[in-house]
């Protein structure tokens, strides 16, 4: 019974995988994010055959972004170059490539943690089902960046946990090379730092770490002040009753998200009554996940608070990608939880 249990749920998640790669085949171009951010970028990479400078300056493309990272039409733009033209629809299939490697290290760290093959599988297909990350996985989403992210978060925390159990400089310097990378990624992708600050590490290390995971992150600043390229947001200082007024707007449409049956079925009310109702056990859960987690969650609400662009204009759109880049470290509390159930 418990085969056919297990090869049913392996059955299911071939399918989510198929699933997202038709989504990837047919509605490549989905997303206006796809087009007007990521693919445009890459276009004007191979058109310039180098760093798009005059484009990323043009006041005419404010709504791509400029100001953001550009790892990933750089990726992209190598892809056009081995194929010798642009050919988006290719490009479309490394979303569902992240999306298989996402469920595939999800359920190996799993495995790692000592959870048995069929809550490893079930906990897995739980995952591969939440909608954001279907839809990232190139169900209509194709091209986005936010599900790379995820896929970086994923090997962080697997890193994490391998250092967590055999402290080795060599798995800290990949953490910190995937660190760079994420932040090269969206802007965001720097928030990842906040792992290194929970890692049984000294005060040094920590502080040496973090430092170079930031250089490319500075790095870019410098370009974008050395280039003057524009950014379609900047940071202001609230009053009081604005603050007042962002901090419920920020609380009101983060909840919204939270109670959309169709994105996430009904994962956030049983979360909510698994951490009322239990414990975690695992050290690993406690002094690596939940305190990176809850930094991640307040560097994300101090983001909000005071970026130029109202919270009531910015969280709609934006709160189910950033929920869906921090899933790997509430997720893995989840598994924990409901494993012990």
């Amino acid at each position: 019974m418990q085969k056919v249990i297990n090869n049913l749920l392996i059955a299911l998640i071939a399918f989510n995988v198929f699933f997202v790669s038709l989504g990837a085949l047919f509605y490549p171009l989905a997303s206006i994010d796809a087009v007007s951010i990521w693919l445009l970028k890459a276009k004007a990479f191979y058109l310039a055959n180098g760093l798009p400078v005059e484009i990323l300056k043009d006041k005419f493309f404010l709504y791509t972004h400029p100001q953001y990272p550009l790892f990933l039409p750089f990726i992209y733009y190598v892809f056009y170059l081995a194929l010798g033209t642009i050919n988006e629809n290719a490009v479309s299939f490394l979303n569902p490539l992240a999306y298989l490697l996402i469920i595939i290290i999800a359920y190996k760290l799993l495995k790692k943690m000592k959870f048995t093959t069929t809550m490893s599988l079930l906990f897995t297909y739980i995952y591969s089902m939440f909608s954001p990350l279907l839809a990232q996985g190139g169900r209509g989403h194709a091209g986005d960046a936010d599900i790379f992210i995820v896929l970086i978060n994923w090997l962080a925390i697997s890193l994490s946990f391998d250092f967590f159990k055999n402290k080795s400089y060599k798995i800290l310097c990949i953490l910190i090379a995937l660190i760079m990378i994420s932040s090269q990624i969206k802007g965001e992708g720097i928030f990842l730092t906040s792992i290194i600050l929970f890692l049984p590490l000294t005060k040094k290390e920590k502080f040496f770490s973090i430092a170079v995971s930031l250089l490319p992150f500075l790095a870019w600043r410098g370009i974008i002040a050395y280039y003057q390229i524009p950014n379609d947001f900047y940071f202001i200082i609230p009053g009081l009753n604005e603050a007042v007024l962002r901090i419920f707007d920020i609380f009101y449409y983060t909840l919204l998200e939270m109670i959309k049956i169709n994105n996430w079925y009904i994962f956030w009310p049983v979360f909510l009554l698994f951490i009322i109702s239990k414990k975690n056990k695992s050290q690993f859960i406690k002094k690596i996940i939940l305190p990176s987690f809850l930094l991640i969650c307040v560097l994300f609400f101090t983001f909000y608070l005071f970026v130029s662009v109202s919270p009531k204009i910015y969280v709609p759109p934006s709160i189910d990608r950033i929920l869906i880049q921090v899933s790997p470290f509430y997720f893995l509390v989840f598994a924990e939880i409901g494993s012990l159930m």
